[in-house]
């Protein structure tokens, strides 16, 4: 039957959730068709793709067709999975980067059971194929692998990651969800913070001493322009719950 469908939690939660508002947009489109244009994408009769198309149709009673795919294992369906949704348009650079870490991290493993079958682990921990569903002969750096799958550059890779592991749940959500751009959410965490506040003293101390000394106004229209940003930042830290 196809209301009993199975939900596998690892395959749905590989999936971006849509926001509340994107939720609502799809299910007023399928309820005013009523129909669902794509069909619920199965391996084995589990959802690998179309997870909020089914709640919705089950719900309303709106009929919606099934298509399966072939995979050989859990994995592939994984990275097919992860493929599928990058090509999302509306994806958060931290939603993209998520898929692309997970991507990385099944073809390490994937690289790994590879080369202990052949008697040794060749590429090590920071080296992996790039292909999407088979390992390839030639190791690629993994920070540019993931960059590039993610669309985002090296450096707010490194942002997100540190905001991962040192920043509060919900500053992360916030990323996620698109509401903090990722270098916004990287000057809340509480080591950047520290990094601001001591900026602010040396610049308080930088004006006690020489300020009165300085004729031009270019230099006071920087500082002035510094101070303005820095209490931008803070501000927008004050208006986040719970962030730190």
């Amino acid at each position: 039957m196809k209301n009993r469908l199975a939900i596998d939690k690892e395959f749905k939660e590989l999936i971006p959730p849509l926001l509340e508002e994107e939720y609502r947009q799809l299910e007023q489109n399928i309820l005013a068709k009523g129909k669902c244009l794509n069909p619920i994408i199965l391996w084995d009769g589990i959802i690998v793709d179309g997870h909020n198309r089914f709640y919705i149709c089950i719900e309303h009673g709106i009929e919606f067709e099934v298509e399966e795919m072939e995979f050989g294992s859990r994995e592939e369906a994984k990275l097919w999975i992860i493929k599928n949704q990058l090509g999302r348009r509306n994806l958060t650079d931290a939603a993209r980067i998520e898929l692309a870490m997970s991507k990385a991290e099944l073809l390490r493993t994937k690289a790994r059971e590879r080369q202990s079958r052949a008697g040794g682990d060749k590429y090590g921990n920071e080296t992996l194929s790039s292909e999407s569903s088979k390992v390839n002969k030639e190791p690629v750096d993994v920070r540019k692998m993931i960059s590039k799958e993610a669309g985002v550059g090296e450096y707010n890779l490194s942002l997100y990651k540190q905001i991962k592991e040192q920043g509060s749940p919900a500053l992360l959500e916030a990323v996620k969800i698109g509401k903090l751009k990722i270098g916004t959410a990287h000057r809340m965490l509480p080591r950047q913070i520290e990094k601001q506040l001591k900026e602010v003293d040396k610049m308080y101390e930088y004006i006690e001493k020489h300020l009165p000394l300085v004729k031009g106004e270019e230099l006071k229209a920087q500082l002035n322009h510094r101070f303005v940003n820095l209490a931008n930042q803070l501000h927008a830290l004050l208006e986040m719950e719970e962030v730190v």
